[in-house]
């Protein structure tokens, strides 16, 4: 499962700047207002994106816990029924409309 995760590379542009970022780099996605936000583990990217339409493309490897988050099921070190905590010590909140369906998703990605 890990072999396609590195393949797959997010285009970011940011005004007449375009960079691929791996999919593999991105702890989780953060929406504020039309942006996303990419938070890497020594960096954190802005650009115009709808998390939307970022869930489509990176499942089944990241999960949307909060209509405001994305998470990269590889850097998820624990969670309960309110958060998610990350194994770079962030947390990212989730909703209790999805906490079912976050765990069957994560039992799925333990066991492939």
């Amino acid at each position: 499962m890990d072999h396609k995760q590195d393949e797959i590379k997010i285009t970011v542009k940011q005004g007449s700047k375009i960079r691929l970022v791996d999919m593999q780099d991105i702890l989780y996605i953060e929406s504020i207002g039309r942006k996303a936000v990419l938070h890497l583990s020594d960096e954190v990217i802005e650009y115009c994106a709808k998390i939307s339409e970022l869930e489509v493309q990176l499942y089944p490897f990241f999960f949307r816990t909060h209509r405001a988050y994305l998470v990269n099921l590889r850097y998820i070190a624990n969670y309960d029924r309110r958060e998610v905590y990350l194994k770079n010590a962030d947390t990212v909140l989730i909703s209790k409309y999805r906490l079912s369906r976050f765990q069957k998703a994560m039992e799925d990605y333990k066991n492939s």
